[in-house]
């Protein structure tokens, strides 16, 4: 089978309502297409709402909905004081002190008074450059690749229209704001007035608290749960017109920028640098769960690696891994994929199978994780007693296998092609199809496809392993250097999520340590 012309017909198969192909019932020796991308959407689906993964790849393919349930903390930081009304907010404190600073500078806290809709793009979706906002103006206007802002204020500048443009789409699809990444989460939130009630507002001691060189103080918003507010857009307080005036002062003083210290009145003592904190609190979201007070509905993860998006699949044949982008859509694919976006947010939440899609991309490389790079550390090892590495080998093959072989038959050719079939199908074969949503049914094909490749390369080293004690010395050695290679291709292939760390662990003295990519 040609996975580049399989890939098509299983993605239409899904969008007509019937029953596409599975992988298991495909021949278990079979390897996957050039142009497949289970791997990619499997990569997507274990990532989510993770620092790490996402910084590893920041030009983000995926659009899903997402929920904030209700009584959750939400804190807006200003440096012009007043009250937010369409602005940011953080999920974490030290974010937003980061942008209340100065003798205006306040910190607002609010609590979810409802669940709050939002919508997810992975990737380094907040980094403004071109690439990762692929995804929001594909949502927002249709047009990917429209980000081409070459300085930090023309991309910040871009912001502040995705801001009220993409609002105006939320409102008429239920929606509350937008969750991106950067090096923390944040959210681009339409009405504060709307499922947020304030329960705080603090003017903050910051190292600017005495610097006045923009605006007055302005009296504080009474305490309680509506304040009025005007309904433009702002950034952190500052309106559009403003901001262009003032921006040269906003990131002359801001923070990261080593500003002039001036300590609040009555302060004694030293006043250490504390803003870089707002990176330390990103980094509890580097590995899964990530962001768990967000919660993903996997139902509507809309994925742009679907097999079906051949413009898509097409660009990617001449391009790395960094070089992919949405951007990269034909007309034609955009019109499905917004109007993809528009059926799934017209639904009702919680319509698909109830499947946890996330769980089980976490079960599969639980399982997988560890053995397949201590595989990898075996074969690399230099081969001084043949017999014994290839007892190591064998024995790993044998644990990843058995719980997939049954007794009779042992050693026949449908023995192996039946345990191949199980390991491939253990995780899939009694989810309850019927009611999967056509998103579901790419991360199944995605899972599936995952699943028979390591599955196919385990089975096609045990067939070879499994008289190979006979077998002579040369005959091993020419074993061992195959199924390094193919190991070694398997676990570039999947680029799991998982097997993103620092080697060696950071010590606790380390006061920071985040993926660089996050820089991009």
């Amino acid at each position: 089978m040609d996975q580049r012309q399989e890939a098509i017909p299983f993605a239409a198969q899904a969008e007509a309502g019937t029953t596409p192909q599975s992988w298991s019932s495909s021949p278990w020796k079979e390897r996957a297409g050039e142009d497949a991308t289970g791997n990619l959407v499997f990569h997507s689906l274990a990532s989510l709402l993770q620092l790490m993964p996402n910084s590893q790849h920041p030009n983000g393919h995926t659009i899903a909905r997402a929920v904030i349930p209700k009584g959750t903390l939400l804190y807006h930081g200003t440096y012009i004081g007043g009250c937010p009304s369409m602005d940011w907010a953080s999920l974490d404190l030290d974010h937003a002190l980061m942008f209340a600073f100065g003798i205006n500078g306040s910190l607002l806290t609010y609590t979810a008074t409802r669940d709050i809709w939002l919508v997810y793009f992975d990737g380094c979706s907040a980094n403004k450059h071109a690439g990762v906002v692929d995804t929001q103006d594909l949502l927002i206007w249709g047009e990917p690749g429209r980000g081409r802002g070459d300085n930090a204020k023309d991309r910040l500048a871009e912001d502040m229209s995705r801001l009220p443009a993409g609002c105006a789409w939320a409102k008429d699809h239920g929606i509350d704001g937008f969750l991106r990444m950067e090096f923390d989460f944040e959210i681009m939130y339409c009405d504060f007035e709307q499922g947020l009630k304030l329960v705080s507002y603090m003017p903050t001691v910051n190292r600017l608290s005495d610097l006045d060189p923009a605006k007055p103080p302005v009296p504080l918003p009474p305490q309680g749960p509506r304040v009025q507010c005007s309904s433009e857009a702002t950034f952190h307080g500052l309106s559009q017109p403003e901001f262009a005036g003032e921006y040269h002062w906003v990131t002359a003083q801001a923070p990261l920028d080593d500003p002039p210290i001036s300590y609040p009145r009555g302060w004694k003592g030293a006043f250490p640098d504390t803003e870089l904190e707002a990176f330390h609190t990103g980094i509890w979201h580097n590995q899964f769960p990530g962001e768990f007070r967000v919660r993903i509905d996997p139902s509507s993860v809309i994925s742009l690696f679907d097999p079906s998006l051949t413009s898509l699949v097409e660009a990617r044949r001449s391009m790395t891994r960094d070089e992919y982008r949405a951007a990269n859509l034909s007309k034609a694919d955009v019109a499905r994929v917004r109007a993809e976006i528009a059926e799934v947010m017209a639904r009702e939440p919680g319509a698909g199978s109830g499947v946890d899609w996330q769980t089980l991309a976490r079960v599969i490389q639980d399982r997988f994780a560890d053995r397949l790079p201590y595989m990898q550390h075996l074969l690399h090892q230099p081969v001084f007693n043949v017999t014994a590495q290839l007892a190591k080998v064998r024995k790993q093959l044998i644990t990843s296998l058995i719980p997939s072989m049954h007794r009779e038959n042992v050693g026949a050719r449908e023995w192996f092609a039946e345990t191949a079939h199980r390991c491939a199908a253990r995780f899939t074969e009694h989810l309850p199809r019927e009611g999967f949503t056509k998103q579901e049914w790419v991360l199944l094909h995605a899972v599936e496809e995952v699943l028979h490749e390591v599955c196919r390369v385990y089975m096609e080293a045990w067939v070879e392993a499994f008289d190979a004690e006979a077998k002579s010395v040369v005959v091993v050695q020419a074993l061992l250097k195959k199924w390094k290679g193919e190991f070694d291709a398997l676990v570039d292939w999947l680029d799991w999520p998982v097997w993103i760390k620092c080697d060696p662990t950071c010590g606790v003295d380390v006061s920071i340590a985040f993926y660089l990519t996050n820089a991009r």
